[in-house]
């Protein structure tokens, strides 16, 4: 499935996913309320590899306004995108994502596995902060490679 973020203004941006049977959907939103979260959840469920959360229920036929989002990573991908969006937002360093990680979902994750969701939010973050007005983010679902 391709996903591409938009960028309208500072404040409002777009998301339209083309899965692939060909479907579309799209909806606008308020980044300063969804953005962050939205690339949360990419970030966790690539790198804890949550096929059945939000992204992966999208991409199953799931819409963008919540209907159909029941894949069973759903659970642990919102329990992890929540801190994660705020270690976002803070700019973390590697060593608090492992702390905040290993108390939300101390079962499933290691240093290793930290390490690589601080750069992949990073990376995300990055990737948006470059992204022009009126230019496209896009990304893949399942990621490449």
């Amino acid at each position: 499935m391709e996903i591409r973020f938009r960028k309208l203004t500072e404040r409002r941006h777009r998301v339209t996913v083309t899965r692939l049977d060909g479907s579309t959907e799209a909806v606008e939103l308020d980044s300063k309320d969804f953005l962050r979260h939205d690339l949360a959840h990419l970030a966790v469920e690539i790198e804890f590899d949550l096929t059945g959360g939000v992204w992966g229920s999208v991409a199953a036929g799931g819409s963008l306004a919540g209907e159909g989002l029941d894949g069973p990573d759903m659970d642990l991908a919102e329990r992890l995108a929540g801190p994660a969006q705020t270690l976002m937002r803070t700019a973390a360093h590697v060593e608090e994502v492992e702390r905040v990680i290993g108390v939300v979902a101390p079962d499933v994750t290691s240093p290793d596995l930290a390490a690589r969701l601080h750069h992949r939010m990073r990376a995300l973050t990055g990737h948006w902060n470059s992204t022009r007005h009126g230019e496209d983010m896009v990304l893949t679902w399942p990621p490449e490679g």
